[in-house]
Protein backbone atom coordinates (compact mmCIF):
# COMPACT_ATOMS: atom_id res chain seq x y z
CA UNK A 1 0.00 0.00 0.00
CA UNK A 2 2.86 2.45 0.92
CA UNK A 3 4.61 1.73 -2.39
CA UNK A 4 1.43 2.36 -4.39
CA UNK A 5 0.78 5.58 -2.43
CA UNK A 6 4.21 7.06 -3.13
CA UNK A 7 3.99 6.01 -6.78
CA UNK A 8 0.77 7.96 -7.11
CA UNK A 9 2.43 11.00 -5.44
CA UNK A 10 5.26 10.83 -7.97
CA UNK A 11 2.81 10.63 -10.86
CA UNK A 12 0.88 13.63 -9.56
CA UNK A 13 4.07 15.65 -9.21
CA UNK A 14 5.14 14.79 -12.73
CA UNK A 15 1.78 15.92 -14.07
CA UNK A 16 1.97 19.16 -12.10
CA UNK A 17 5.44 20.11 -13.37
CA UNK A 18 4.96 19.12 -16.99
CA UNK A 19 4.72 22.00 -19.44
CA UNK A 20 1.31 22.44 -21.01
CA UNK A 21 1.11 21.49 -24.64
CA UNK A 22 1.48 24.37 -27.06
CA UNK A 23 -1.00 24.72 -29.91
CA UNK A 24 1.77 23.85 -32.39
CA UNK A 25 2.33 20.55 -30.56
CA UNK A 26 -1.26 19.41 -31.15
CA UNK A 27 -1.95 17.24 -34.18
CA UNK A 28 -5.17 18.38 -35.74
CA UNK A 29 -7.11 17.52 -38.84
CA UNK A 30 -8.69 20.46 -40.61
CA UNK A 31 -12.39 20.23 -41.18
CA UNK A 32 -13.16 18.90 -44.64
CA UNK A 33 -15.42 20.98 -46.88
CA UNK A 34 -18.94 19.64 -47.11
CA UNK A 35 -18.95 20.01 -50.89
CA UNK A 36 -16.33 20.26 -53.57
CA UNK A 37 -13.03 18.43 -53.98
CA UNK A 38 -10.37 18.34 -51.22
CA UNK A 39 -7.87 21.18 -51.29
CA UNK A 40 -5.01 20.22 -53.58
CA UNK A 41 -2.26 22.20 -51.89
CA UNK A 42 -3.40 22.03 -48.28
CA UNK A 43 -0.76 21.11 -45.76
CA UNK A 44 -0.16 21.14 -42.04
CA UNK A 45 0.28 18.78 -39.11
CA UNK A 46 -1.92 15.70 -39.40
CA UNK A 47 -3.37 16.68 -42.77
CA UNK A 48 -4.27 14.06 -45.30
CA UNK A 49 -6.66 14.41 -48.23
CA UNK A 50 -10.08 12.86 -48.00
CA UNK A 51 -10.98 10.05 -50.43
CA UNK A 52 -12.51 11.39 -53.60
CA UNK A 53 -15.48 9.07 -53.07
CA UNK A 54 -16.62 11.34 -50.23
CA UNK A 55 -17.04 14.16 -52.72
CA UNK A 56 -20.23 12.56 -54.08
CA UNK A 57 -23.78 12.86 -52.82
CA UNK A 58 -24.52 9.40 -51.31
CA UNK A 59 -28.23 9.72 -52.08
CA UNK A 60 -27.44 9.85 -55.82
CA UNK A 61 -25.03 6.92 -55.99
CA UNK A 62 -26.16 4.20 -58.41
CA UNK A 63 -26.82 1.02 -56.44
CA UNK A 64 -27.30 -2.25 -58.24
CA UNK A 65 -30.38 -4.27 -57.22
CA UNK A 66 -29.67 -6.83 -54.53
CA UNK A 67 -29.59 -10.25 -56.12
CA UNK A 68 -30.20 -12.49 -53.13
CA UNK A 69 -30.86 -16.14 -53.63
CA UNK A 70 -32.14 -17.94 -50.56
CA UNK A 71 -29.86 -20.90 -50.05
CA UNK A 72 -31.33 -24.22 -49.05
CA UNK A 73 -29.78 -26.87 -46.86
CA UNK A 74 -29.72 -30.47 -47.98
CA UNK A 75 -32.55 -32.54 -46.52
CA UNK A 76 -32.32 -36.26 -45.86
CA UNK A 77 -35.40 -38.21 -44.73
CA UNK A 78 -34.90 -41.41 -42.74
CA UNK A 79 -37.27 -44.36 -42.66
CA UNK A 80 -38.05 -43.82 -38.97
CA UNK A 81 -39.36 -40.29 -39.61
CA UNK A 82 -36.26 -38.34 -38.60
CA UNK A 83 -35.38 -35.45 -40.94
CA UNK A 84 -31.76 -34.38 -41.32
CA UNK A 85 -30.72 -30.89 -42.52
CA UNK A 86 -27.11 -30.46 -43.63
CA UNK A 87 -24.99 -27.52 -44.70
CA UNK A 88 -21.21 -27.66 -44.88
CA UNK A 89 -19.10 -24.63 -43.93
CA UNK A 90 -15.34 -25.07 -43.87
CA UNK A 91 -14.42 -21.49 -42.99
CA UNK A 92 -13.79 -22.38 -39.34
CA UNK A 93 -13.12 -25.79 -37.71
CA UNK A 94 -16.43 -25.85 -35.81
CA UNK A 95 -19.64 -27.88 -36.00
CA UNK A 96 -23.08 -27.05 -34.66
CA UNK A 97 -25.44 -29.92 -33.82
CA UNK A 98 -29.06 -29.08 -33.06
CA UNK A 99 -32.18 -31.17 -32.60
CA UNK A 100 -35.54 -29.41 -33.02
CA UNK A 101 -38.34 -31.43 -31.46
CA UNK A 102 -42.03 -30.66 -32.04
CA UNK A 103 -42.88 -30.86 -28.34
CA UNK A 104 -43.06 -27.96 -25.92
CA UNK A 105 -44.87 -26.30 -23.07
CA UNK A 106 -48.17 -26.45 -24.97
CA UNK A 107 -47.97 -30.22 -24.39
CA UNK A 108 -47.52 -30.02 -20.60
CA UNK A 109 -50.18 -31.42 -18.33
CA UNK A 110 -52.15 -28.46 -16.95
CA UNK A 111 -51.33 -29.47 -13.37
CA UNK A 112 -47.62 -29.84 -14.13
CA UNK A 113 -46.71 -26.83 -16.23
CA UNK A 114 -42.94 -26.60 -16.60
CA UNK A 115 -42.34 -30.25 -17.49
CA UNK A 116 -41.05 -29.49 -20.99
CA UNK A 117 -38.69 -26.81 -19.67
CA UNK A 118 -37.24 -29.19 -17.11
CA UNK A 119 -36.93 -32.00 -19.62
CA UNK A 120 -34.89 -30.05 -22.18
CA UNK A 121 -32.79 -28.35 -19.54
CA UNK A 122 -31.83 -31.77 -18.17
CA UNK A 123 -31.10 -33.20 -21.61
CA UNK A 124 -28.08 -30.88 -21.64
CA UNK A 125 -27.19 -30.96 -17.95
CA UNK A 126 -28.59 -34.08 -16.28
CA UNK A 127 -26.20 -36.76 -17.56
CA UNK A 128 -26.54 -39.08 -20.56
CA UNK A 129 -25.75 -42.67 -21.47
CA UNK A 130 -22.76 -43.85 -19.45
CA UNK A 131 -21.92 -40.34 -18.27
CA UNK A 132 -23.09 -38.95 -14.96
CA UNK A 133 -23.95 -35.27 -14.96
CA UNK A 134 -20.57 -34.35 -13.48
CA UNK A 135 -18.69 -36.61 -15.90
CA UNK A 136 -20.60 -35.11 -18.84
CA UNK A 137 -19.78 -31.58 -17.68
CA UNK A 138 -16.09 -32.47 -17.39
CA UNK A 139 -16.00 -34.11 -20.82
CA UNK A 140 -17.60 -31.16 -22.58
CA UNK A 141 -15.45 -28.66 -20.71
CA UNK A 142 -12.27 -30.60 -21.59
CA UNK A 143 -13.18 -30.43 -25.28
CA UNK A 144 -14.38 -26.79 -25.10
CA UNK A 145 -17.83 -27.92 -26.26
CA UNK A 146 -21.00 -26.06 -25.32
CA UNK A 147 -24.33 -27.83 -24.74
CA UNK A 148 -27.71 -26.24 -24.19
CA UNK A 149 -31.36 -27.20 -24.01
CA UNK A 150 -34.51 -25.10 -23.94
CA UNK A 151 -38.25 -25.56 -24.42
CA UNK A 152 -40.57 -23.28 -26.35
CA UNK A 153 -44.33 -23.27 -26.67
CA UNK A 154 -44.53 -25.52 -29.73
CA UNK A 155 -41.04 -26.91 -30.18
CA UNK A 156 -37.90 -27.37 -28.13
CA UNK A 157 -34.21 -27.68 -28.87
CA UNK A 158 -31.04 -29.44 -27.77
CA UNK A 159 -27.75 -28.16 -29.14
CA UNK A 160 -24.05 -28.97 -28.97
CA UNK A 161 -21.31 -26.74 -30.40
CA UNK A 162 -17.93 -28.44 -30.81
CA UNK A 163 -14.65 -28.42 -32.67
CA UNK A 164 -14.69 -30.49 -35.83
CA UNK A 165 -11.68 -32.45 -34.53
CA UNK A 166 -13.88 -33.73 -31.67
CA UNK A 167 -16.79 -34.92 -33.80
CA UNK A 168 -15.97 -38.63 -33.57
CA UNK A 169 -15.71 -38.37 -29.79
CA UNK A 170 -18.70 -36.16 -29.09
CA UNK A 171 -21.31 -37.06 -31.71
CA UNK A 172 -22.17 -40.31 -29.84
CA UNK A 173 -22.45 -38.21 -26.68
CA UNK A 174 -24.91 -35.84 -28.38
CA UNK A 175 -26.98 -38.85 -29.46
CA UNK A 176 -27.00 -40.10 -25.86
CA UNK A 177 -28.07 -36.67 -24.58
CA UNK A 178 -31.10 -36.71 -26.89
CA UNK A 179 -32.02 -40.41 -26.75
CA UNK A 180 -30.68 -41.73 -23.44
CA UNK A 181 -30.79 -38.94 -20.83
CA UNK A 182 -30.27 -39.88 -17.17
CA UNK A 183 -32.39 -37.09 -15.60
CA UNK A 184 -30.10 -37.32 -12.60
CA UNK A 185 -31.91 -36.69 -9.32
CA UNK A 186 -29.63 -34.00 -7.91
CA UNK A 187 -29.68 -32.04 -11.20
CA UNK A 188 -33.46 -32.44 -11.37
CA UNK A 189 -33.75 -30.84 -7.92
CA UNK A 190 -31.39 -28.01 -8.87
CA UNK A 191 -33.43 -27.29 -12.00
CA UNK A 192 -36.69 -27.23 -10.02
CA UNK A 193 -35.17 -24.84 -7.46
CA UNK A 194 -33.87 -22.53 -10.15
CA UNK A 195 -37.22 -22.41 -11.94
CA UNK A 196 -39.10 -21.78 -8.71
CA UNK A 197 -36.82 -18.84 -7.96
CA UNK A 198 -37.45 -17.50 -11.46
CA UNK A 199 -41.22 -17.68 -10.87
CA UNK A 200 -40.82 -15.82 -7.57
CA UNK A 201 -38.95 -13.03 -9.33
CA UNK A 202 -41.51 -12.55 -12.12
CA UNK A 203 -43.38 -9.72 -10.33
CA UNK A 204 -40.15 -7.70 -10.30
CA UNK A 205 -40.42 -7.06 -14.04
CA UNK A 206 -43.02 -4.47 -15.13
CA UNK A 207 -42.59 -5.57 -18.75
CA UNK A 208 -43.15 -9.17 -17.74
CA UNK A 209 -46.26 -8.28 -15.76
CA UNK A 210 -47.72 -6.45 -18.75
CA UNK A 211 -47.13 -9.25 -21.26
CA UNK A 212 -48.29 -11.98 -18.88
CA UNK A 213 -51.53 -10.09 -18.22
CA UNK A 214 -51.98 -9.46 -21.94
CA UNK A 215 -51.63 -13.13 -22.91
CA UNK A 216 -54.13 -14.13 -20.24
CA UNK A 217 -56.55 -11.42 -21.38
CA UNK A 218 -56.18 -12.32 -25.05
CA UNK A 219 -56.29 -16.12 -24.92
CA UNK A 220 -57.79 -16.98 -21.54
CA UNK A 221 -55.79 -17.72 -18.37
CA UNK A 222 -56.39 -21.48 -18.55
CA UNK A 223 -55.86 -21.82 -22.30
CA UNK A 224 -52.61 -23.45 -23.45
CA UNK A 225 -51.89 -20.07 -25.08
CA UNK A 226 -52.30 -18.06 -21.87
CA UNK A 227 -51.50 -20.32 -18.92
CA UNK A 228 -48.19 -20.11 -17.08
CA UNK A 229 -45.89 -22.11 -14.85
CA UNK A 230 -46.32 -21.57 -11.11
CA UNK A 231 -44.58 -22.76 -7.96
CA UNK A 232 -47.45 -25.19 -7.42
CA UNK A 233 -47.16 -26.79 -10.85
CA UNK A 234 -43.38 -27.05 -10.55
CA UNK A 235 -43.50 -28.76 -7.17
CA UNK A 236 -46.00 -31.24 -8.59
CA UNK A 237 -43.52 -32.49 -11.21
CA UNK A 238 -41.49 -35.63 -10.55
CA UNK A 239 -38.48 -37.07 -12.37
CA UNK A 240 -40.81 -39.82 -13.62
CA UNK A 241 -43.05 -37.14 -15.20
CA UNK A 242 -40.05 -35.71 -17.03
CA UNK A 243 -39.01 -39.14 -18.30
CA UNK A 244 -42.57 -39.80 -19.47
CA UNK A 245 -42.66 -36.49 -21.33
CA UNK A 246 -39.38 -37.38 -23.02
CA UNK A 247 -40.64 -40.80 -24.06
CA UNK A 248 -43.84 -39.37 -25.50
CA UNK A 249 -42.49 -36.21 -27.13
CA UNK A 250 -38.92 -36.92 -28.20
CA UNK A 251 -39.56 -39.33 -31.06
CA UNK A 252 -38.00 -39.46 -34.54
CA UNK A 253 -41.18 -38.37 -36.32
CA UNK A 254 -41.17 -35.16 -34.26
CA UNK A 255 -37.44 -34.46 -34.63
CA UNK A 256 -35.41 -32.47 -37.10
CA UNK A 257 -31.64 -32.80 -36.81
CA UNK A 258 -29.73 -29.71 -37.98
CA UNK A 259 -25.98 -30.00 -38.65
CA UNK A 260 -23.80 -27.18 -39.95
CA UNK A 261 -20.08 -26.58 -40.07
CA UNK A 262 -16.78 -28.22 -40.92
CA UNK A 263 -17.63 -31.84 -41.74
CA UNK A 264 -17.66 -34.28 -44.61
CA UNK A 265 -21.18 -34.84 -45.93
CA UNK A 266 -20.94 -38.56 -46.65
CA UNK A 267 -19.22 -39.32 -43.36
CA UNK A 268 -21.77 -37.27 -41.43
CA UNK A 269 -24.72 -39.08 -42.97
CA UNK A 270 -23.13 -42.38 -41.95
CA UNK A 271 -22.67 -41.05 -38.41
CA UNK A 272 -26.35 -40.10 -38.24
CA UNK A 273 -27.41 -43.50 -39.59
CA UNK A 274 -25.25 -45.27 -37.04
CA UNK A 275 -26.55 -43.33 -34.05
CA UNK A 276 -30.14 -42.50 -35.05
CA UNK A 277 -31.10 -44.98 -37.77
CA UNK A 278 -32.43 -47.59 -35.33
CA UNK A 279 -34.25 -45.03 -33.18
CA UNK A 280 -37.90 -45.93 -32.79
CA UNK A 281 -40.88 -44.17 -31.33
CA UNK A 282 -44.53 -43.37 -31.78
CA UNK A 283 -46.24 -40.53 -33.61
CA UNK A 284 -45.50 -36.89 -32.92
CA UNK A 285 -47.76 -35.19 -30.39
CA UNK A 286 -50.90 -33.72 -31.92
CA UNK A 287 -52.63 -30.67 -30.46
CA UNK A 288 -56.14 -29.29 -30.49
CA UNK A 289 -55.98 -25.55 -30.14
CA UNK A 290 -58.84 -23.67 -28.48
CA UNK A 291 -61.02 -21.42 -30.61
CA UNK A 292 -60.27 -17.72 -30.62
CA UNK A 293 -62.14 -16.12 -27.73
CA UNK A 294 -64.70 -13.39 -28.25
CA UNK A 295 -63.13 -10.16 -27.04
CA UNK A 296 -64.58 -6.88 -25.84
CA UNK A 297 -62.42 -3.92 -25.01
CA UNK A 298 -61.40 -3.58 -21.41
CA UNK A 299 -58.67 -2.05 -19.27
CA UNK A 300 -56.57 -4.23 -17.00
CA UNK A 301 -54.66 -2.29 -14.38
CA UNK A 302 -51.72 -3.98 -12.67
CA UNK A 303 -50.75 -1.77 -9.70
CA UNK A 304 -47.00 -1.31 -9.27
CA UNK A 305 -44.99 1.61 -7.95
CA UNK A 306 -42.82 2.34 -10.97
CA UNK A 307 -41.29 5.48 -12.43
CA UNK A 308 -42.70 4.56 -15.84
CA UNK A 309 -46.12 3.24 -16.72
CA UNK A 310 -46.06 0.27 -19.09
CA UNK A 311 -48.84 0.35 -21.68
CA UNK A 312 -49.49 -2.72 -23.80
CA UNK A 313 -52.53 -2.75 -26.08
CA UNK A 314 -53.21 -6.14 -27.63
CA UNK A 315 -55.39 -7.65 -30.30
CA UNK A 316 -55.33 -10.50 -32.84
CA UNK A 317 -52.30 -10.77 -35.12
CA UNK A 318 -52.62 -13.37 -37.85
CA UNK A 319 -52.90 -17.10 -38.14
CA UNK A 320 -49.98 -18.93 -39.69
CA UNK A 321 -50.32 -19.46 -43.44
CA UNK A 322 -52.84 -16.63 -43.65
CA UNK A 323 -52.75 -14.97 -47.09
CA UNK A 324 -53.03 -11.64 -45.24
CA UNK A 325 -49.66 -12.17 -43.53
CA UNK A 326 -47.64 -9.94 -45.85
CA UNK A 327 -50.01 -6.97 -45.72
CA UNK A 328 -50.25 -7.26 -41.94
CA UNK A 329 -46.47 -7.34 -41.56
CA UNK A 330 -45.98 -4.27 -43.74
CA UNK A 331 -48.85 -2.41 -42.06
CA UNK A 332 -47.44 -3.15 -38.62
CA UNK A 333 -44.12 -1.68 -39.76
CA UNK A 334 -45.88 1.44 -40.98
CA UNK A 335 -47.66 1.75 -37.64
CA UNK A 336 -44.99 1.06 -35.07
CA UNK A 337 -41.47 0.56 -36.35
CA UNK A 338 -38.71 2.49 -34.58
CA UNK A 339 -38.13 5.85 -36.21
CA UNK A 340 -40.71 5.66 -39.02
CA UNK A 341 -43.96 4.18 -37.67
CA UNK A 342 -46.96 6.39 -36.94
CA UNK A 343 -47.11 5.38 -33.29
CA UNK A 344 -43.43 6.11 -32.81
CA UNK A 345 -43.49 9.46 -34.64
CA UNK A 346 -46.76 10.72 -33.19
CA UNK A 347 -46.68 9.44 -29.59
CA UNK A 348 -42.97 9.82 -28.97
CA UNK A 349 -41.65 12.48 -31.34
CA UNK A 350 -44.58 14.83 -32.01
CA UNK A 351 -46.36 14.72 -28.66
CA UNK A 352 -43.48 13.72 -26.37
CA UNK A 353 -45.73 11.33 -24.48
CA UNK A 354 -43.48 8.31 -24.27
CA UNK A 355 -39.89 7.22 -23.87
CA UNK A 356 -40.63 4.27 -26.15
CA UNK A 357 -43.54 3.72 -28.54
CA UNK A 358 -43.91 0.78 -30.90
CA UNK A 359 -46.00 -2.04 -32.28
CA UNK A 360 -45.26 -5.66 -33.12
CA UNK A 361 -47.15 -8.54 -34.67
CA UNK A 362 -46.62 -12.28 -34.34
CA UNK A 363 -48.27 -15.20 -36.08
CA UNK A 364 -49.69 -18.07 -34.10
CA UNK A 365 -51.55 -21.34 -34.41
CA UNK A 366 -54.83 -19.50 -33.90
CA UNK A 367 -55.03 -15.70 -34.07
CA UNK A 368 -51.47 -14.68 -33.33
CA UNK A 369 -50.89 -11.48 -31.35
CA UNK A 370 -50.64 -7.78 -32.21
CA UNK A 371 -49.24 -5.44 -29.56
CA UNK A 372 -48.99 -1.66 -29.56
CA UNK A 373 -47.06 -0.27 -26.63
CA UNK A 374 -45.66 2.80 -24.94
CA UNK A 375 -43.58 3.49 -21.85
CA UNK A 376 -44.45 6.85 -20.33
CA UNK A 377 -44.55 8.73 -17.07
CA UNK A 378 -47.68 7.74 -15.10
CA UNK A 379 -49.27 11.17 -15.34
CA UNK A 380 -49.47 10.96 -19.13
CA UNK A 381 -50.49 7.30 -19.39
CA UNK A 382 -54.10 8.13 -20.25
CA UNK A 383 -53.05 10.59 -22.93
CA UNK A 384 -50.68 8.01 -24.43
CA UNK A 385 -53.38 5.32 -24.50
CA UNK A 386 -55.78 7.71 -26.20
CA UNK A 387 -53.16 8.62 -28.81
CA UNK A 388 -52.37 4.98 -29.66
CA UNK A 389 -56.05 4.06 -29.93
CA UNK A 390 -56.69 7.06 -32.16
CA UNK A 391 -53.81 6.11 -34.48
CA UNK A 392 -55.00 2.50 -34.77
CA UNK A 393 -58.58 3.55 -35.40
CA UNK A 394 -57.78 6.20 -37.98
CA UNK A 395 -55.44 3.91 -39.92
CA UNK A 396 -58.43 1.63 -40.44
CA UNK A 397 -60.75 4.44 -41.50
CA UNK A 398 -60.08 8.14 -42.07
CA UNK A 399 -56.26 8.09 -42.41
CA UNK A 400 -55.30 4.90 -44.24
CA UNK A 401 -51.66 3.92 -44.67
CA UNK A 402 -50.28 5.80 -47.68
CA UNK A 403 -48.31 4.42 -50.61
CA UNK A 404 -45.21 6.28 -49.34
CA UNK A 405 -45.55 4.68 -45.90
CA UNK A 406 -46.03 1.27 -47.49
CA UNK A 407 -42.90 1.76 -49.60
CA UNK A 408 -40.79 2.65 -46.56
CA UNK A 409 -42.22 -0.18 -44.45
CA UNK A 410 -41.76 -2.77 -47.20
CA UNK A 411 -38.19 -1.59 -47.86
CA UNK A 412 -37.33 -2.21 -44.23
CA UNK A 413 -38.37 -5.83 -44.61
CA UNK A 414 -36.69 -6.26 -47.98
CA UNK A 415 -33.42 -4.63 -46.90
CA UNK A 416 -33.14 -6.67 -43.71
CA UNK A 417 -34.19 -9.98 -45.25
CA UNK A 418 -30.63 -11.01 -46.15
CA UNK A 419 -29.55 -10.87 -42.51
CA UNK A 420 -31.81 -13.81 -41.76
CA UNK A 421 -29.48 -15.95 -43.87
CA UNK A 422 -25.98 -14.65 -43.19
CA UNK A 423 -24.72 -17.81 -41.47
CA UNK A 424 -25.24 -21.49 -42.25
CA UNK A 425 -26.87 -21.95 -38.84
CA UNK A 426 -29.50 -19.31 -39.66
CA UNK A 427 -30.12 -20.75 -43.12
CA UNK A 428 -30.72 -24.24 -41.79
CA UNK A 429 -32.77 -23.14 -38.80
CA UNK A 430 -35.08 -20.89 -40.85
CA UNK A 431 -35.86 -23.71 -43.24
CA UNK A 432 -36.33 -26.33 -40.51
CA UNK A 433 -38.65 -24.15 -38.41
CA UNK A 434 -40.89 -23.21 -41.33
CA UNK A 435 -41.03 -26.88 -42.35
CA UNK A 436 -42.02 -27.75 -38.79
CA UNK A 437 -44.86 -25.23 -38.93
CA UNK A 438 -46.11 -26.63 -42.23
CA UNK A 439 -45.22 -23.75 -44.55
CA UNK A 440 -44.93 -24.49 -48.28
CA UNK A 441 -41.50 -25.41 -49.58
CA UNK A 442 -41.11 -22.16 -51.53
CA UNK A 443 -42.27 -19.84 -48.70
CA UNK A 444 -38.90 -18.18 -48.19
CA UNK A 445 -38.24 -18.01 -51.94
CA UNK A 446 -41.38 -15.97 -52.58
CA UNK A 447 -41.44 -13.97 -49.32
CA UNK A 448 -39.90 -10.76 -50.73
CA UNK A 449 -42.11 -10.88 -53.79
CA UNK A 450 -45.24 -10.97 -51.64
CA UNK A 451 -43.97 -8.16 -49.39
CA UNK A 452 -43.25 -5.97 -52.42
CA UNK A 453 -46.79 -6.48 -53.77
CA UNK A 454 -48.57 -4.98 -50.75
CA UNK A 455 -50.61 -1.98 -51.89
CA UNK A 456 -52.79 0.63 -50.12
CA UNK A 457 -55.95 -1.48 -50.48
CA UNK A 458 -54.30 -4.50 -48.85
CA UNK A 459 -52.81 -2.28 -46.14
CA UNK A 460 -56.24 -0.82 -45.36
CA UNK A 461 -57.70 -4.30 -44.92
CA UNK A 462 -54.76 -5.21 -42.70
CA UNK A 463 -55.22 -2.08 -40.59
CA UNK A 464 -58.88 -3.00 -40.13
CA UNK A 465 -57.84 -6.46 -38.94
CA UNK A 466 -55.29 -5.05 -36.47
CA UNK A 467 -57.17 -1.94 -35.38
CA UNK A 468 -60.43 -3.41 -34.08
CA UNK A 469 -60.52 -0.87 -31.29
CA UNK A 470 -63.67 -2.33 -29.73
CA UNK A 471 -61.81 -5.62 -29.08
CA UNK A 472 -58.40 -4.37 -27.92
CA UNK A 473 -57.15 -5.31 -24.46
CA UNK A 474 -55.53 -2.34 -22.72
CA UNK A 475 -52.94 -3.36 -20.12
CA UNK A 476 -51.39 -0.71 -17.87
CA UNK A 477 -48.75 -1.39 -15.23
CA UNK A 478 -48.08 1.56 -12.95
CA UNK A 479 -48.98 3.42 -9.74
CA UNK A 480 -52.81 3.69 -9.64
CA UNK A 481 -52.84 7.02 -7.80
CA UNK A 482 -50.94 8.71 -10.65
CA UNK A 483 -52.66 7.23 -13.70
CA UNK A 484 -55.87 9.25 -13.63
CA UNK A 485 -59.26 8.02 -14.79
CA UNK A 486 -58.84 5.00 -17.07
CA UNK A 487 -62.52 4.08 -17.32
CA UNK A 488 -62.94 6.21 -20.45
CA UNK A 489 -61.16 3.44 -22.35
CA UNK A 490 -63.42 0.64 -21.11
CA UNK A 491 -64.38 -1.24 -17.95
CA UNK A 492 -61.40 -1.40 -15.58
CA UNK A 493 -60.27 -4.59 -13.84
CA UNK A 494 -57.56 -4.24 -11.20
CA UNK A 495 -55.25 -7.26 -11.05
CA UNK A 496 -53.00 -7.29 -8.00
CA UNK A 497 -51.64 -10.77 -8.74
CA UNK A 498 -51.17 -11.59 -12.41
CA UNK A 499 -50.59 -15.26 -11.61
CA UNK A 500 -54.05 -15.49 -10.05
CA UNK A 501 -55.72 -13.38 -12.75
CA UNK A 502 -58.85 -15.09 -14.04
Amino acid sequence: MRTAFFALLGLAAACATASPAKPADLVTRPEAPLTGAPEKNASGPGYFPLPTALDRDPTKLPIAPLDLKVLRPEKVAFDNGLTLYLMEDHTVPLINLRALVAAGSFDDDAAKLGTADICFDLLASGGAGDFTADALDELLEFHAADAGGSAGDEYSALSLNLRSADLAKLFPVFADMLLRPRFQKDRFEVTISRMVESVRRRPDSPDGLAYRALRKAMFGPDSMLGRETTERTLHAITAADVAAFHKKGVVPKATRLLITGDFDRAAMIEQVKARFGAWKGGAAITRTYPPAPALARRVILVPKQTAQAKIRIGGPGFRRLSPQEYAIRVTNNALGTFGVGRIYKEVRDARGLAYAAFSSVMPGPTTGLFVAGADTKPATAGEAVAAVLEILGSAASTKPITAAEISTAADMYLNSFAFRFDTPEKIVREKAVFDLYGYPDDYLDTYREHIAKVDPAAALDAAKALGKVDQLQVIIVGPPDKLGDLSRFGPVTTVNDVEAFR
